[in-house]
C-alpha cells in the first residue's frame, strides 16, 4: 500500500477520515528527508500536537511511522 493511501485511511484522532489534509500532506513530506521510525514518529507526534493539540498513544504513532517507511521504501528504485 502506498504511503499517500496509508494516511488517507488513517483517523489518529477520531475526528473523521479527510480531516487531516495539510497534517497528512507534511507527513509525506517528511518521509523524503527522515530515514528511522524514531524521527517519522517524532515528525508525526509534532505534527498532529501543533495542529489539534492532541496526539495518539506513542505505540499508534510508532506503527504508523514504521507501516509508512517500509511503504516508502518499497517504491523507491
Amino acid at each position: 500500500m502506498r504511503a499517500e493511501d496509508l494516511l488517507l485511511a488513517w483517523d489518529p484522532l477520531g475526528y473523521g477520515l479527510g480531516s487531516y489534509g495539510p497534517e497528512f500532506d507534511d507527513i509525506a513530506l517528511a518521509l523524503i528527508h527522515v530515514d528511522s521510525i524514531d524521527q517519522l514518529d517524532g515528525v508525526i507526534r509534532q505534527i498532529l500536537t501543533d495542529a489539534f493539540g492532541d496526539c495518539p498513544s506513542e505505540p499508534e504513532t510508532r506503527a504508523m511511522a514504521a507501516r509508512l517507511l517500509a511503504s516508502s521504501e518499497s517504491c523507491q528504485l
